[in-house]
């Protein structure tokens, strides 16, 4: 028996499945019952003026992305060199203890990082700071090998769920504000995703060969030129991505001499892992000092999302989160005190004692607050299902790859006159010569 169930309105229905696995035509069929899944509701929420979504480690899994709040120990190799150490400092018996820790990874890596800079600034032990400085990065290299996907691994085949997410989102009306994507997953999924099919996004970086961090860049527009005079016409099918917790292609350039000192460099399908440099990597999984998450350029991405929340209009989207990450926890309560804020919540597993305290106190408040609508179970809280049925949105975003499949068969039909003209309807900016 397979439990899900969903909290709208105030009541919580649940729905009990007898097949512990669901084909295609019966995923359709389960989600077409609009008396046990009311998804005619949630339109309305998907057309505000402001729609926002939170994504969490959840969203990745498809890509083979792993969440880091399970309860593996990874650092084995590190424990054993650091046991082998012969009359070992303090330090070293406390990186020995954090390691061994049951605690989540995100933990273990705050509570180094803490003894890191408790040497390096109150005890003004640079070495012994160094050393542990070193071992932070051994943890951090083998936390991107084991759990974080580069695009060799995902982008050929496994960015259907991704693309069909984002083609839904961005095909809004032109008048409603573009959508924006928080994430806290440290992968080039979603962005991934945009280029293939064709999406413009701002991930807040500015220039083309050296790339920096520039906030501002999140307010910028963008206009296609016309034939007239007449203003040009907006982008609609753009939409901004916020790395709140940092990314594999972010890294410490202090050649840059500004604010932030923070480059992208490029990762492409073709980059292998094993041969990747995470000297000057800057992705920080912390999650239990808050004060930690504010430094810059985090403090800029914190604000920007804790800003959002306050508008009117507004729908907060919440999917793969593990309402672990308790400044996150804090932006999105306070953001409830918005009356104009609807927040949607798909959890992966069903919401009980062992849940979040967080998470348990969502689950009650919606019951009495119908701004809060729920959907829990391996079903209703699955990306790819959420993508496929979840999203009551059209896609009119046409794929390239299927304007291109036409175009080739025009070629051998007609003359190229035609050929620029299809392409023309499609909006696409597909040319013939693209495909001589």
């Amino acid at each position: 028996m397979i439990k899900n169930s969903i909290t709208i309105d105030g009541k919580t229905t649940e729905i009990n499945i007898t097949s512990p696995k669901l084909d295609e035509t019966e995923l359709l069929m389960f989600f077409k019952d609009e008396d046990k899944i009311p998804l005619g509701k949630l339109a309305k929420y998907y057309l505000n003026e402001n729609l926002n979504f939170l994504c969490g480690s959840g969203t990745s899994v498809s890509i083979g992305g792993k969440s880091i709040n399970k309860n593996e120990n990874p650092f084995a190799s590190i424990i054993k060199e650091l046991k082998s150490i012969k009359e070992p400092e303090d330090y070293i018996i406390q990186l020995i203890k954090f390691f061994e820790s049951k605690d989540l990874l995100e933990k273990k890596f705050d509570k180094i990082n803490q003894e890191y800079l408790y040497y390096l600034n109150n005890k003004n032990d640079e070495k012994s700071a160094n050393i542990i400085k070193s071992y932070l990065d051994k943890a951090l290299r083998i936390f991107i090998e084991q759990y974080v996907p580069f695009p060799e691994d995902y982008i050929l085949d496994k960015l259907q769920d991704h693309e069909l997410f984002i083609s839904k989102i961005v095909s809004r009306k032109e008048t409603l504000n573009r959508p924006k994507i928080f994430t806290l997953n440290y992968d080039l999924a979603f962005e991934n995703a945009c280029e293939k099919i064709g999406v413009s996004y701002n991930n807040g970086f500015r220039g083309v060969h050296m790339r920096k961090f520039d906030p501002d860049t999140f307010c910028n527009e963008t206009y296609i030129k016309q034939d007239s005079a007449e203003k040009g016409k907006r982008i609609a099918t753009y939409l901004n991505i916020y790395k709140l917790h940092g990314s594999i292609s972010w890294q410490e350039s202090e050649s840059l001499n500004d604010l932030y000192n923070l480059k992208e460099i490029q990762i492409s399908d073709s980059d292998k892992k094993k041969d990747f440099s995470f000297n000057k990597m800057m992705i920080f999984p912390i999650q239990t000092k808050k004060s930690y998450s504010l430094d810059l350029p985090y403090s800029e991405l914190f604000r920007n999302f804790s800003k959002c929340l306050t508008e009117n209009q507004n729908t907060l989207v919440i999917i793969g989160y593990s309402f672990l990450d308790e400044h996150i926890n804090d932006i999105i309560k306070n953001g409830l005190y918005n009356p104009n804020l609807t927040l949607i919540v798909y959890s992966y597993e069903i919401i009980d004692s062992k849940s979040p305290d967080f998470l348990q106190a969502l689950k009650s408040r919606s019951l009495t607050d119908n701004r809060i609508v729920i959907f829990e179970g391996n079903i209703l809280g699955n990306f790819n299902n959420i993508s496929k049925y979840c999203i009551p949105l059209n896609i009119q975003l046409q794929q390239k790859d299927i304007i291109a499949g036409t175009v080739r068969e025009i070629l051998g039909l007609s003359d190229k006159e035609k050929i620029k003209e299809t392409a023309k309807k499609t909006k696409a900016g597909i040319s013939v010569e693209d495909y001589e």
